[in-house]
Formats: structure tokens, C-alpha cells, sequence
């Protein structure tokens, strides 16, 4: 943990984008786990209507996308939520020091 806070000290601004990009990158991650499981649901509304099996996973409703980029279980779900946290706590422990690093350099 001390050679985190030693590379943060060191370069706060760059950190706190890097916490920024996960935070964003674990976000978009989400959302778009969200907004894939509507369309998946309505494809399966669509499917009953007519009497066809229910689909299971993404890639089965679109395999022309690249749907292993979105999270579907527990593990994808976990991994996304680890991104957000690392972000949030990342952005946090830079601004600090950020904030620490401007009020020295203030008279």
C-alpha cells in the first residue's frame, strides 16, 4: 500500500484520471449490463409470443456483437463493481494528496 501512496504523492494528476477511467470504464460496464438484459428480456418477450424457446445468454440473442464484453453473471458483476471501487478509492486517496500538494505550494 505504501508504494500507492508513494506513486500517487509522486503524480496525483495522473492518478486521479486513472481513477476516473476505472470508475467510468466499471460504470459503462453496468449500464450496459442493464440495458443488455432489457433487450434480452424483450427478445424473450418477442420469442414467447411466438412460441419459441426463451434465450439464455447474450450471445445467443446477438452473436454478431461482441457481447463477452458485457457482464452477465456474478463473476462479470463482481468484476465491474471491483472497477468502480478502485476507481472511487483511487480518485479519493489523489485528491487528497492533490489538495494536500496545493495548499503547501499556497502562501
Amino acid at each position: 500500500m505504501d508504494w500507492l501512496r508513494s506513486h500517487i504523492a509522486q503524480h496525483p494528476r495522473f492518478a486521479i484520471g486513472l481513477g476516473k477511467a476505472l470508475l467510468l470504464a466499471g460504470s459503462i460496464l453496468i449500464v450496459g449490463a442493464v440495458f443488455a438484459r432489457a433487450g434480452l428480456s424483450n427478445t424473450n418477450a418477442e420469442r414467447a409470443a411466438a412460441k419459441l424457446p426463451p434465450l439464455h445468454t447474450l450471445a445467443e440473442a446477438y452473436p454478431q456483437y461482441p457481447t463477452w464484453l458485457v457482464p452477465e453473471g456474478p463473476l462479470g458483476f463482481s468484476i465491474a463493481a471491483l472497477l468502480v471501487l478502485a476507481g472511487t478509492g483511487l480518485t479519493g486517496l489523489a485528491e487528497k494528496v492533490a489538495k494536500r500538494r496545493d495548499a503547501r505550494s499556497t502562501p
